[in-house]
């Protein structure tokens, strides 16, 4: 066995374990282990949104990894989100996709939505999902305006 003060004595020995080491990196293309894909970010729907059912809704993310990846509508328990239903296939880099919630779907506020495929698999944060228009707020833009008063004659 080798101690420290026999190795000070070799340092070409050491020099040329280094060298031979990059070698064998170079020629094999092996390298540090390189970390796997981070799972997608989402920035719409943000939790808490509530979203009508029947009308078209942007779903934005950042970060997915390349390629077909399922885009699907979870339900439940924080920790325990079930599949409702398989939104589309998309291109993770396009970073976006414009759905048209389904008419049909129950009222509920533990919806989630997920991207990508294990172990790279992001979501978003529980939102509400609505058939009912009762206390549901006005998107911005749209709130409604009083009608403009009548005007009556005027003087000359």
């Amino acid at each position: 066995m080798e101690t420290l003060t026999t190795a000070r004595r070799r340092p070409h020995l050491v020099l040329a374990a280094a060298v031979l080491a990059l070698v064998y990196s170079v020629v094999t293309g092996v390298t540090q282990p390189q970390p796997a894909a981070a799972a997608p970010r989402f920035s719409q729907p943000v939790t808490g949104a509530v979203w009508r059912a029947g009308e078209p809704h942007l779903i934005l993310w950042s970060d997915a990894t390349p390629g077909s990846q399922p885009l699907r509508l979870m339900r439940g328990s924080a920790t325990s989100l079930q599949q409702v239903m398989e939104i589309a296939v998309v291109d993770g880099a396009s970073d976006h996709y414009n759905w048209v919630i389904p008419a049909d779907l129950p009222t509920d506020n533990t919806y989630a939505i997920a991207l990508g495929n294990p172990p790279d698999v992001g979501y978003t944060g529980q939102f509400t999902i609505t058939g009912d228009a009762q206390g549901v707020p006005s998107p911005i833009g749209e709130q409604q305006q009083a009608p403009a008063p009548a005007l009556g004659p005027t003087e000359p």
